[in-house]
């Protein structure tokens, strides 16, 4: 049976939370940004070799690929929330979350598929509703002079086609890892767990918005008085180490509200592990 059949939040469900675990979300970020970098460039290094032999395979093994990656960051997550403020060496930490990994790596991948099959999915669609409404493909040239009423008009279908995968695979890496699901079940209950906590959750969802904006503005701004300078080469490096960051943080953001949700008990398999002689200590608490 698994650990958790339904969420047990730490705290009363309401609108402030959601600012509150990006705080968390930010600050967990902080302590593990070397190894989410670490692990960046590890995934950049294999997409690169494989975009050798095709960029569609690159593309394809990175989607198919995204589910294990969340949840490797999520295990070196949960290492940081029992150990507190240390953690053990890194080539050990690795080690130990690479046994684990390998437990759900066949579901996990199998998760993956299910998240490439969906996208699909939700693009044919896209473009169905496009279509339908009679909106052609969009170029560069046409994106220059679209008007105000067909891009709000966009961005809906775009939100309509990308809320069921959104929703769908918010939790289900997670779920898959420490809950013990099957892909359908980890994706079922992703989509109840965000219908149950759906007002912290949208608040967070805000704030990330609101966070990206900023800091997309700072650094346009940065950008282009670099540009003058250095070129293009330096604008593309920034944007991609922005993305990174930004992508770091939103997978803390995400890791923290999950382990609001479904918090390490003590009959969790976690306690049962090789590192059960250590006292959880969760760096989530509100001083």
């Amino acid at each position: 049976m698994n650990p958790y059949q339904h969420p047990q939040p730490k705290q009363a469900l309401n609108w402030s939370l959601g600012k509150q675990w990006l705080s968390q979300g930010i600050k967990l970020f902080q302590h593990m940004q070397k190894h989410w970098y670490a692990t960046l460039l590890m995934v950049a290094f294999a997409v690169m070799l494989l975009s050798i032999l095709s960029v569609q395979v690159a593309l394809m093994a990175l989607m198919l690929a995204m589910p294990l990656m969340t949840a490797w960051f999520y295990l070196l997550c949960r290492q940081q929330s029992k150990n507190g403020e240390v953690l053990p060496a890194a080539i050990q930490l690795w080690s130990q979350c690479w046994q684990k990994l390998l437990t759900r790596f066949n579901v996990l991948l199998l998760l993956g598929v299910l998240a490439v099959a969906l996208n699909y999915l939700m693009h044919t669609l896209q473009l169905g509703l496009l279509e339908a409404l009679q909106l052609p493909p969009l170029t560069p040239d046409a994106a220059a002079e679209i008007m105000l009423s067909e891009a709000l008009l966009r961005l809906l279908v775009n939100i309509i086609t990308g809320i069921p995968v959104a929703l769908l695979m918010a939790f289900s890496p997670a779920l898959v890892m420490f809950n013990e699901d099957t892909p359908i079940q980890a994706m079922i209950r992703s989509v109840k767990t965000v219908l149950f906590a759906w007002r912290p959750i949208l608040s967070l969802t805000m704030w990330l918005m609101m966070l990206a904006l900023a800091a997309a503005f700072v650094i346009s701004l940065v950008m282009g008085l670099l540009a003058g300078v250095f070129g293009l080469g330096m604008v593309n490096v920034l944007m991609l180490l922005f993305m990174g960051v930004m992508m770091g943080v939103v997978f803390s953001a995400n890791y923290v509200t999950y382990d609001a949700l479904y918090p390490v008990n003590g009959d969790n398999n976690d306690s049962q592990d090789t590192d059960s002689n250590q006292q959880p200590e969760s760096i989530y608490k509100e001083i």
